[in-house]
């Protein structure tokens, strides 16, 4: 009967405790249980895509095809049982889980699918949220270094407790400076080249078409319930397809690079841009050897042509311009063709 005693009022005792909460921590910048990195702003930067690739085989004999494991593929012909897709395990590691039919079919243990002579086929590849492409994005520089900056948030069932500032300014100054948004990624590029590096001139890329979806996440901030923190930053496409062409960008890009190194770079900072100068070329002033339009044998020849040197300003590209709290996802298509000469 005491033993009975002593339960009932342990369990009394237990459920008249209030609810323990568990306590989750976000250093910045810091990594996410799966491995995944974020700035020192919250920000993490994924790269999805899905694109429709159309090969042919011109040989009179089969084909094997290597893939990149890193996609996803689904190699689209009968019932579509040829197919590879990866996933990110709790520790981030990234494992593939392939098809029956398509290990039937393998050579040398090599992930690919077989070309019938003379066939055209058309493969999905794909990186899905599963196995998303982690883009490297930039740490947030501001004109006050470390001072003024949260280095450290701890959330309870979601709610903000506390939060650890970075306060070892000095003296000299009430402020330091302003926020303007800077870019943090470089883009990559990419060509019909070097997406499809293949040495066997008997199978040929007839063209591709797909959606690159790149998805910046606030980590902390999406996290919780309190969404008290916001973002201002500008981000470049982050896949640029040289050959192909790219549209329905959306949300519409704020500006191209061009325009953001005057607006913001230089505009905020007041420093003026790189003057363009005209490239002069001047002949030295010799009379031994004085150009005419009459070759050694007395023909005459045309005027040489003018041409017209215009100043290369550096690489051009889409730019957006984010304010956000949680999650944005900028998303475009991309198409080439064999066809088109390019």
């Amino acid at each position: 009967m005491r033993r009975l005693l002593s339960l009932l009022l342990l369990f009394t005792l237990l459920f008249s405790l209030p609810a323990f909460s568990l306590a989750q921590d976000y250093t910045l910048p810091g990594t996410l249980p799966g491995g995944m990195s974020y700035n020192n702003i919250g920000l993490l930067g994924e790269i999805m895509v899905d694109f429709n690739v159309t090969l042919v085989n011109t040989a009179p004999y089969p084909k094997y095809v290597l893939v990149n494991p890193r996609y996803d593929f689904r190699v689209l012909r009968g019932n579509g049982s040829e197919y590879l897709y990866n996933y990110r395990t709790a520790t981030g590691e990234l494992q593939g889980a392939v098809s029956r039919e398509l290990l039937s079919k393998s050579v040398n243990y090599l992930v690919g699918f077989w070309l019938a002579p003379y066939e055209t086929v058309v493969v999905n590849f794909r990186i899905t949220e599963n196995s998303s492409y982690l883009v490297p994005l930039l740490d947030f520089n501001s004109p006050c270094g470390d001072a003024g900056r949260l280095t450290k948030l701890t959330y309870e069932n979601g709610t903000l407790v506390s939060a650890v500032l970075d306060n070892n300014g000095g003296l000299d100054s009430l402020v330091c400076g302003s926020v303007y948004p800077r870019l943090i990624n470089r883009p990559t590029f990419l060509s019909v080249r070097s997406m499809f590096p293949i040495l066997d001139r008997n199978v040929k890329v007839l063209k591709y078409e797909g959606l690159v979806d790149f998805r910046i996440t606030n980590v902390p901030n999406f996290n919780s319930k309190d969404k008290l923190f916001h973002v201002f930053f500008a981000v470049a496409q982050p896949v640029i397809f040289l050959d192909g062409e790219t549209y329905d960008y959306t949300p519409n890009y704020t500006m191209t690079y061009q325009e953001y190194l005057q607006r913001f770079v230089w505009g905020y900072s007041g420093v003026n841009g790189p003057a363009k100068r005209a490239v002069n070329v001047t002949m030295p002033e010799n009379n031994l050897f004085k150009l005419t339009d009459t070759l050694i044998s007395g023909v005459r020849v045309g005027s040489p042509v003018s041409v017209d040197r215009k100043p290369y300003n550096g690489p051009d590209f889409p730019v957006w311009v984010v304010f956000m709290g949680d999650r944005i996802d900028i998303t475009y298509r991309v198409s080439w063709n064999n066809n088109s000469g390019r």
